[in-house]
């Protein structure tokens, strides 16, 4: 379990705050699937995926696939036990848009905990009864994802790809923004679409760890700025941070170890979102 804050500064000269930008209605940017054969694999993934990462994946893929078959695996993977996946999976279900996946969306709302996956268990309720129309579920504004580092010194680029993930799926909870594949052309994209286009960058600066009695601490702690395109101007920076508890018995475990490093990280990044409206409002005047 995490705990988690956050605080919202203004981009100072000659210094690198960090913003985070995000926020996003869920349109996922998949590779559309067109055969038997994607889907059984995309399911095999979603369903007994080792790394919560091809399973985000897997559930996008099946979103867009716009296929029935896709709409059972998409309702079991709202148990998954990575919150992440559980955001992918109702954002995918939004996007497949059978409304058959509405009790679903329904009764795991009441017992969800994570307020991202609350927030996103909702918007796809709300656009698969057809609410807002046009309106909270349409992109606004189009984010592509910029430079992530990792300037902690621990687990170097494995770090970076939990960072890229986390920043990815809590971005596509939020209204109004589409969040880009990396392999997209945000430019043409933005032109082609007549949308504005953001550029997110960010750093992990603190992971941390502490014990206290029978418990380990892991601290986290992530800054994003963005830049409005294609002028590459910089503008308002978030913060966020958390922290992840376990007992010390994990220790003698580093996969354990890991697993706890990447909850707080994912934690910090659902935190600085929380800012995202207000800071992208004001990157956007």
């Amino acid at each position: 379990m995490y705990r988690s804050h956050r605080r919202n500064t203004l981009w100072g000269i000659g210094r690198f705050t960090a913003s985070l930008i995000t926020a996003l209605a869920v349109t996922v940017s998949s590779v559309p699937v067109s055969t038997a054969d994607d889907l059984t694999s995309l399911t095999r993934d979603l369903g007994g995926g080792a790394d919560f990462r091809l399973r985000v994946g897997a559930a996008l893929a099946l979103g867009k696939s716009h296929s029935r078959a896709a709409l059972a695996p998409l309702i079991a993977a709202l148990d998954d036990p990575s919150p992440a996946v559980r955001v992918a999976a109702a954002a995918a279900l939004g996007v497949l848009g059978l409304k058959e996946a509405t009790p679903a969306l329904t009764a795991h709302l009441s017992g969800e905990t994570s307020p991202s996956v609350r927030s996103q268990l909702r918007a796809a309720i709300d656009k698969l009864q057809g609410a807002h129309e046009g309106d909270e579920n349409a992109a606004r504004v189009l984010v592509k994802l910029g430079q992530l580092k990792n300037l902690t010194g621990v687990r170097g680029l494995q770090l970076i790809e939990v960072f890229r993930g986390a920043t990815r799926t809590h971005a596509s909870a939020l209204p109004g923004v589409e969040v880009l594949a990396d392999a997209t052309e945000g430019k043409h994209e933005s032109e082609a679409r007549k949308l504005p286009l953001l550029v997110l960058d960010g750093v992990v600066n603190q992971l941390a760890q502490g014990s206290s009695g029978t418990q380990v601490t892991i601290s986290a702690q992530v800054e994003f700025v963005f830049r409005k395109m294609p002028e590459h101007a910089l503008t308002g920076s978030i913060t966020g941070a958390a922290r992840a508890h376990e007992s010390s018995r994990i220790l003698v475990d580093q996969t354990l170890v890991a697993q706890l490093e990447n909850q707080a990280l994912q934690g910090a990044v659902e935190s600085a979102m929380r800012g995202a409206p207000e800071v992208m409002q004001h990157a956007l005047r």
